[in-house]
């Protein structure tokens, strides 16, 4: 491998949230899908290892993974071609191809995608190898078949089903917060579902929204309804704060405990300012973790 990308990648395995959930022995109760900073990591991940390589085959070991393209199709429509550019919408990888097609990667609960140089065992659960003409490959993993993999004879998003659907990217200039106080007037539920609605903005999961809404200072299950001009204002602003913080700190909160509710959504965890045990309930079918001082 060479030896920037070898030190990234690295870096990233010991260090990402995504890394350490994913390849890591930890128990399938604790693991989440993988939100908007995490895929963000992944992505330039995949810019710094995969682009610009021929494929010379891929092997399909487990074809359950696929999703609307069988082994044998994925296979011819990417020999010889190369990965020329990598995107993500909301959580979702596009790979655009150099004949201008995209191979879309969705990872589920326990997905991954590595990369790894000539001669170097590929990594358990993997279900999707795309060998490379130099040797090296690429390979998907997942433990539960959670994710998938698509392939799709378009660059263009509006005609890819999974991301025609999606709203705004809520880190792009267009969700300014005329439009975030739009969508969040515009709807009556609790701020911590509207916040995960992938149709309305892209990315934000369950996690994510629990630390917008600590942040803000917002009780997860206030009905948007009933929310202030200020507090809309200040949901905005740490939405914003939030992603972006986590993607530079490329999605590992695990030692900023003191500062974010992630590390701390746990059995017995504890606010981050000190103000005693944090709260849960179950809201539109997801546990949310909250803490009544702070939040409001």
């Amino acid at each position: 491998m060479n030896r920037v990308i070898d030190s990234w990648y690295i870096h990233n395995r010991k260090n990402s949230r995504f890394k350490t959930r994913y390849h890591s022995p930890v128990p399938f109760a604790v693991m989440d899908m993988p939100e908007l900073p995490e895929v963000e990591i992944k992505r330039r991940y995949l810019e710094k290892t995969s682009l610009g390589k021929s494929i010379k085959n891929v092997q399909a070991i487990d074809g359950r993974i696929l999703d609307s393209v069988s082994p044998v199709s994925l296979g011819r429509s990417l020999k010889g071609r190369k990965l020329l550019k990598a995107r993500r919408r909301g959580k979702y990888i596009l790979l655009t191809t150099s004949d201008n097609n995209t191979l879309l990667m969705h990872f589920g609960m326990s997905g991954d995608a590595v990369f790894t140089g000539k001669g170097e065992p590929r990594p358990k659960w993997t279900r999707v190898i795309f060998h490379f003409e130099n040797g090296s490959a690429l390979n998907y993993t997942s433990m539960r078949l959670l994710g998938k993999i698509a392939f799709y004879k378009t660059a263009n998003e509006s005609e890819i089903p999974d991301i025609s659907k999606l709203g705004p990217e809520p880190l792009e200039t267009s969700m300014g917060f005329d439009k975030f106080n739009e969508m969040i007037t515009g709807h009556s539920t609790t701020i911590h579902q509207i916040l995960m609605r992938q149709e309305l903005v892209a990315g934000i999961g369950n996690l994510y929204s629990d630390e917008i809404t600590y942040q803000a200072g917002v009780l997860p299950y206030r009905k948007t309804g009933n929310l202030l001009e200020v507090e809309i204002r200040s949901l905005f602003d740490k939405m914003k704060w939030v992603l972006k913080t986590a993607v530079k700190l490329d999605a590992d909160l695990e030692d900023k405990a003191d500062l974010f509710l992630i590390p701390n959504r746990k059995k017995d965890g504890t606010c981050p300012r000190g103000h005693g045990k944090l709260s849960k309930r179950t809201i539109g079918g997801r546990t949310s973790y909250y803490c009544t001082t702070c939040q409001q």
